[in-house]
């Protein structure tokens, strides 16, 4: 070996690394996961308050709409059905596809 290798090794060996503080991670952690909350939770209030702007502005027409058809109640109570459960609490970026919106309804029809 050369001088700096032996150098190197010695220097290496003298100042091992600095124990892992298991409080500082979880507190690190804790933190990630509570910003992760705060923008999940201000996405679905978010798209609620959207939600109810468009239903508060089309009422009018939603009225008229459903009163043409009383079963055309069941579409829309499937339609918020479906949108209650596939976006609240979940970001736009990570909506599911067609096979994780049936995982999610599969996991809702049986627990």
């Amino acid at each position: 070996m050369s001088d700096p290798d032996i150098r190197l090794r010695a220097a290496l060996s003298a100042d091992p690394p600095p124990a892992r503080d298991a409080k500082f991670r979880v507190e690190v952690l804790l933190r990630i996961e509570r910003a992760r909350f705060k923008r999940r939770v201000l996405m679905t209030l978010a798209v609620a308050f959207a939600a109810a702007a468009l239903a508060a502005l089309n009422a009018q027409a939603i009225e008229t709409w459903i009163a043409t058809d009383i079963w055309r109640i069941g579409i829309v109570a499937l339609g918020l059905v479906a949108v209650m459960f596939s976006v609240s609490g979940v970001p736009i970026e990570a909506l599911p596809g067609f096979r994780g919106l049936a995982r999610t309804f599969g996991r809702w029809l049986r627990p």
